[in-house]
């Protein structure tokens, strides 16, 4: 069995968890049951707290590392294995625990995050209370996973980045690392709501710089990367001819579509082949703001934008 990891290294953990003062409390519980307690906390731990958005300080869009830049995950290009992907058992789809994880973080659903870690979260090296004070440190949280790869025949490793905001000061935060899954024994069967993997082990460190880009700063250094960029249609046989409504072109800071264009306003890599984007569009005579995510598979000759698939025009 893996041995007991707290999601940061002792020393980082000590420190964070002397910054943020007492463990919070349920209010008396003396009258409650064991049970009415254990539910109490719960609701409380999974409530997105609306004081945090509002005290979080203001300041511009955060920018990761970049995969292969320090702090930043693998520049691994290599297409994951999208049918193993589907089979919630399947090492490849290990990485949809560390999702779900960062999504409740995120949303400040720190009880679900907790109880994604092994032995009903305890494998965390935290109680329950102790793991919400540690990570209500941070205002903004974003998570990043890369290729998951075998570490056994019961687990998996997976490369994991982790940026975002600290409450107190609003600086930015990021931290690198290898976090191990272990195979959960109730959630072989796949069925709705079960996790197939648990988290059992981080080793999560602080590397790489954020940067800010100011809220009325050119936010074309959110670029996207290269191995997205290009032309696309929905086939090879409609590239490059007149009157392709499929067709796309994406530069480092420009989705151009048949009939609308759009500016990239903000980024979020979730994966080397995988990635989130915030745009603002113009088009027949319309203006808007959409979010998308973009995946490249096919060893990067298919781009596949919200479901919408297209292939690389050579």
């Amino acid at each position: 069995m893996p041995a007991r990891m707290s999601p940061f290294p002792a020393l980082l953990l000590a420190t964070l968890l002397a910054s943020c003062g007492q463990n919070p409390t349920t209010g008396n519980q003396g009258a409650m049951t064991a049970n009415q307690a254990d539910a109490a906390l719960d609701a409380a731990m999974n409530v997105t707290e609306s004081e945090s958005l509002a005290n979080a300080t203001p300041g511009g869009t955060l920018v990761p590392p970049a995969p292969g830049e320090p702090g930043g995950l693998p520049d691994d290009r290599t297409p994951l294995n999208e049918g193993a992907a589907r089979v919630p058992t399947s090492v490849e789809a290990s990485g949809a625990t560390i999702e779900r994880w960062g999504l409740a973080l995120g949303e400040g659903r720190y009880g679900d995050a907790y109880r994604l870690w092994r032995d009903g979260g305890r494998q965390s090296g935290m109680s329950e209370a102790d793991f919400l004070t540690a990570w209500r440190k941070y205002s903004e949280i974003h998570v990043l996973v890369g290729r998951p790869e075998a570490g056994g025949t019961q687990t998996a490793r997976v490369p994991v980045q982790v940026y975002g905001r600290q409450r107190a000061d609003g600086k930015p935060f990021n931290l690198i690392g290898m976090m191990t899954l272990a195979r959960n024994p109730a959630g072989q069967k796949g069925e709705p709501g079960q996790a197939p993997w648990l988290i059992a082990q981080s080793d999560l460190q602080p590397r790489g710089t954020v940067k800010i880009l100011p809220a009325d700063s050119d936010t074309s250094a959110a670029r996207i990367p290269v191995a997205f960029q290009g032309q696309w249609s929905a086939s090879a046989a409609t590239c490059g001819k007149p009157g392709d409504d499929m067709r796309l072109a994406v530069s480092g800071d420009t989705l151009t579509f048949y009939e609308s264009v759009g500016h990239v306003t903000a980024l979020d890599y979730v994966s080397p082949a995988s990635l989130r984007l915030s745009a603002s569009y113009n088009g027949e005579g319309d203006k808007w703001s959409e979010k998308s995510t973009m995946t490249l598979s096919g060893e990067g000759k298919v781009l596949t934008i919200d479901g919408v698939k297209r292939v690389r025009c050579s």
